[in-house]
């Protein structure tokens, strides 16, 4: 037990350093620049290599006392940052996922017409497309149904129910295991989870530390995006880091979808036998709905 929690511990460490103290303690540096450079000067190399010289081989650098205080300012000023930046994932997670209210209300309603123009345009090239075959129609080149599809997957998997494509992405997994199962996930999940192997549980925690990334990784560029009040190139890197936080955020939440979505095809029938309802053959509807009534305690 004490080598595990050790290693527990080793592997905590090793994370909040990649994933919080470096970025934070570059966030300081960058910080310090804009600072002492602003807009007038923002390229100026020999302003802050000066800078740099003077606080090396200054006075305060040469007595320890004063060099530790130095240190510790930089150490503490990281953490702030980082904490900052763990607030700010929270944010960002909430703004992917929740519904924003009334404004969320008329973007999703936006998304939704733009998916349903794009679900029958497809539709209607696939039953086209199904008319010559039949009939022998040669005549041009068919419809190129699997692009009008993609089409649709990039709006959303299914009819959009959030503002944003993220949100969308994890709510379609509902969907599609309620469409199949007639299984509530929601109900069902925290059981399902309790009864999984460590082995599968491993992967399903990477990814959502994955996601957790990249959402943290747009709140730092939200921080360098402030800073660029000070020093204007700090929003070149901040956009930068938005961008790529976003895109990692699109990848991350469908490796984590897929996940969810396999578990509960590979383990619903054990989910069922464990909440005292076996099934012999295929788990269909109506096992999945009844073990929904009997998660939700409905009477």
């Amino acid at each position: 037990m004490n080598a595990l929690i050790a290693s527990l511990g080793g592997k905590l460490a090793e994370r909040w350093l990649a994933g919080l103290a470096l970025p934070g303690v570059v966030f300081v540096a960058v910080a310090a620049a804009a600072v002492r450079l602003g807009h007038a000067h923002w390229w100026d190399l020999r302003l802050l290599r000066q800078e740099v010289e003077r606080l090396a081989l200054g006075a305060p650098a040469r007595g320890t006392g004063s060099a530790l205080l130095i240190v510790l300012g930089v150490v503490l000023a990281s953490v702030v940052a980082a904490m900052a930046a763990q607030s700010l994932e929270r944010l960002v997670v909430a703004f992917w996922t929740q519904d924003w209210g009334r404004v969320g209300d008329a973007v999703t309603r936006r998304r939704r017409r733009r998916w349903n123009a794009a679900m029958d345009r497809y539709e209607t090239a696939l039953r086209d497309k199904a008319r010559r075959l039949r009939s022998g129609d040669a005549a041009g080149p068919l419809p190129d149904t699997q692009a009008l599809a993609r089409a649709c997957d990039r709006i959303a998997l299914t009819e959009p129910d959030r503002p944003t494509w993220i949100g969308d992405r994890m709510l379609a997994t509902a969907v599609r295991v309620r469409a199949r199962y007639g299984l509530d996930l929601a109900a069902a999940w925290p059981r399902l989870w309790l009864l999984l192997p460590e082995e599968t549980r491993d992967p399903l925690a990477l990814a959502q530390a994955d996601f957790a990334a990249a959402a943290r990784r747009v709140g730092w560029g939200l921080l360098y995006l402030a800073l660029g009040l000070l020093w204007w190139p700090a929003v070149i890197l901040g956009l930068g880091l938005c961008v790529v936080g976003w895109r990692r955020g699109r990848s991350t939440v469908s490796v984590l979808a897929d996940l969810v979505e396999a578990v509960v095809d590979l383990h619903v029938r054990t989910l069922g036998a464990a909440l005292g309802h076996p099934t012999d053959g295929t788990f269909g509807t109506a096992d999945g709905e009844a073990l929904t009534v009997l998660l939700r305690k409905d009477r």
